[in-house]
């Protein structure tokens, strides 16, 4: 049980958080008019992960009310 939280959840769990904390940096960064825009691009390449796995991820924590009124370029 716990070699599998170790293997397998905490790394997902530590990509993830990765992924939020870029992502959070290149939205404050953003201008802050009505849809403060997130470059999936750029995103992708800081973190190392998929555009597509960046784009999920600020999806999934903007249904828990996480970057509020964002847009997504690629």
């Amino acid at each position: 049980m716990f070699d599998l939280l170790e293997t397998q959840i905490k790394p997902l769990v530590l990509n993830n958080s990765k992924i939020l904390e870029v992502a959070y940096s290149l939205y404050l960064d953003a201008p802050q008019d009505s849809h403060p825009t997130i470059d999936l691009r750029l995103l992708a390449e800081r973190t190392g992960k998929s555009m597509l796995q960046c784009r999920n991820e600020i999806v999934e924590a903007n249904k828990i009310g996480r970057f509020p009124n964002c847009s997504l370029q690629s």
